[in-house]
């Protein structure tokens, strides 16, 4: 399965879940916004929203400062 992700291409050997590929890519779900196919996602969604071949997200982790 390919899908792309801010703008890269990534290939798994299965569909997987957004929080599956939050997981394997090391982001801190509770700081992340995403977006599949152009659709907001809400959190409580994350292990629900299968991402498919040939999907797209978008993520994008908010960082706190000063």
């Amino acid at each position: 399965m390919k899908c792309t992700i801010n703008g890269d291409e990534f290939t798994f050997d299965h569909e997987l879940s957004v929080d599956d590929i939050i997981t394997h890519l090391e982001l801190d779900r509770q700081r992340i916004i995403v977006e599949h196919n152009k659709d907001l996602i809400k959190k409580d969604q994350f292990d629900q929203r299968i991402v498919k071949d040939a999907d797209t997200l978008e993520l994008l982790e908010l960082v706190g400062g000063g």
